[in-house]
């Protein structure tokens, strides 16, 4: 049932860093920084019809190829919900960032279409409709930036599959540094170039690193971190596709970063700092370093949100 004196919702859903290095499609947080909006206006005919969107990058209106009007249908289908919606999306996420931005419009919606109900659903159910969304996006219903965007914090996906389980990770008082360099990689083709089969060596050695990188945020223990949040496995595969990587990645390092990796599938990478001051010295190397290739990058400084999409 739908609450009866309201016509509209507006919701915010931030950017999500997924993978964290080490926690391929079962790792992800959520920034502060930039996210996206969407608006639903209840209407009378049944239909869910995109309004308009406002993007420097064409988004498909068509409702069955958009992510945040997929998501909506299938929880209005899953919970008989008739009376149909008029959608607004603003875009403050560039497609093919690696900041979750296919992710963040599908959130929007569906928390925005909670705020109807007269019984809100659980945010694992939230989960489960945004990765229909996902899914046209990318391929496959991978919740490493659905789950941190909706849920907030540092997340681990145990389960995308219905029922969904995710665990909200503790986390450092740490700073984010995103930097989004002029480049664009799409998710299913970073996908295609992964390798089918991984070794038992790499098998065992990332698991540690997964392992430890957990048992660091439990602890608190900044140098376990920077020692275990090391990518052995996706990262020398993906590296390929954000021209300089290594050089950013080297740069960042030296400039003080606990650590720093590709966010999603790239071409943005996230670095961390201990505080403002490490941030800005390490945001100023990454995008120096990308200058030095001929590569303009926009950088996002950021803590990490421990709230996820809500209505404003």
């Amino acid at each position: 049932m739908l609450k009866t004196n309201i016509k509209t919702v507006t919701a915010f859903a931030p950017a999500t860093s997924a993978n964290l290095g080490v926690g391929f499609d079962i790792m992800g947080l959520a920034l502060d920084a930039v996210g996206d909006k969407v608006t639903l206006t209840r209407r009378d005919d049944g239909q869910i019809v995109i309004d308009k969107i406002n993007s420097p990058t064409g988004l498909p209106l068509e409702p069955n190829k958009n992510t945040a009007s997929f998501a909506l249908t299938k929880m209005c289908e899953s919970l008989n919900i008739t009376c149909g919606f008029s959608i607004q999306i603003d875009k403050g996420i560039a497609m093919g960032s690696g900041m979750g931005g296919s992710a963040a419009s599908a959130a929007a919606a569906v928390v925005a279409m909670n705020a109807f109900l007269e019984t809100p659903v659980s945010k694992e159910k939230l989960v489960e409709y945004a990765l229909y969304g996902e899914e046209i996006a990318s391929g496959g219903k991978h919740a490493d930036n659905v789950a941190p965007c909706i849920f907030g914090g540092i997340t681990l996906i145990r389960s995308s599959q219905d029922p969904v389980e995710v665990i909200n990770l503790p986390h450092p008082d740490l700073e984010c540094v995103i930097i989004h360099p002029h480049l664009q990689v799409e998710t299913k083709s970073a996908r295609g170039i992964l390798k089918p089969e991984v070794s038992m060596k790499l098998y065992i050695e990332q698991s540690a690193q997964l392992a430890a990188t957990i048992a660091s945020l439990y602890r608190n223990d900044i140098e376990l971190l920077r020692r275990s949040m090391q990518d052995l496995i996706i990262e020398p595969q993906r590296a390929q596709l954000v021209t300089g990587y290594f050089d950013v990645k080297k740069a960042a390092l030296n400039a003080g970063a606990i650590t720093a990796t590709l966010s999603g599938s790239g071409p943005s990478l996230i670095a961390f700092a201990t505080n403002k001051d490490e941030a800005l010295k390490v945001r100023d190397a990454m995008v120096n370093a990308f200058s030095t290739h001929n590569i303009e990058a926009d950088s996002w400084i950021s803590p990490i949100n421990p709230n996820g999409a809500y209505c404003l």
